[in-house]
């Protein structure tokens, strides 16, 4: 693999860091937005569909993340923004802050392409709730199935976990 400023990556192609590789979507004011290609393997959501509360939160931040930190430095991971808004428009679970976190359904759907263009191959959890408890239930999540299409699943159900993070644009990656 070579060595390559993560800028100088187009977006839809691959990246490494710490033997994961990324999908790169975007790049904007020094800023790039990634998600893992391959599924770190199937948890259950938490207790119920706030991802703020997720038992995949606390693994991502526990687990995964220091190991990309301990790759590139914690200051390349930024911190973002996760909107919590369910489908039919709750904003019972607000929004959270992050360095890691899992893509949303508006992000899913507006880079659709880039994700079918790399076969994603089991199904995984976005972030986005399919209601709340203000409305009818907070036990749905959505997710999506290997053929691209969206689900809900019951947040004890295993699904796959794609990372989704935000790095400084000029750090060295593998590609």
């Amino acid at each position: 693999m070579k060595r390559e400023i993560l800028a100088n990556v187009k977006d839809g192609e691959l990246f490494s860091i710490a033997g994961i590789e990324f999908i790169k979507f975007s790049d904007k004011d020094g800023i790039t937005t990634a998600v893992a290609k391959d599924s770190l393997g199937d948890y259950s959501f938490g207790v119920n569909n706030n991802f703020a509360e997720s038992k995949i939160k606390e693994m991502l931040e526990k687990d995964f993340l220091p190991k990309i930190e301990a790759e590139i430095g914690t200051e390349n991971i930024l911190e973002h923004e996760v909107d919590l808004l369910s489908l039919d428009g709750s904003d019972k679970w607000g929004k959270v802050n992050c360095k890691v976190s899992l893509p949303t359904f508006d992000f899913y759907r507006q880079n659709v392409k880039m994700f079918d263009k790399h076969k994603l191959e089991d199904w995984w959890w976005l972030v986005t709730p399919d209601t709340t408890s203000e409305h009818y239930s907070d036990n749905w999540i959505v997710c999506v199935s290997p053929d691209g299409r969206i689900y809900f699943g019951n947040y004890y159900g295993n699904r796959g976990v794609r990372p989704f993070l935000t790095f400084v644009s000029s750090i060295y990656i593998s590609c």
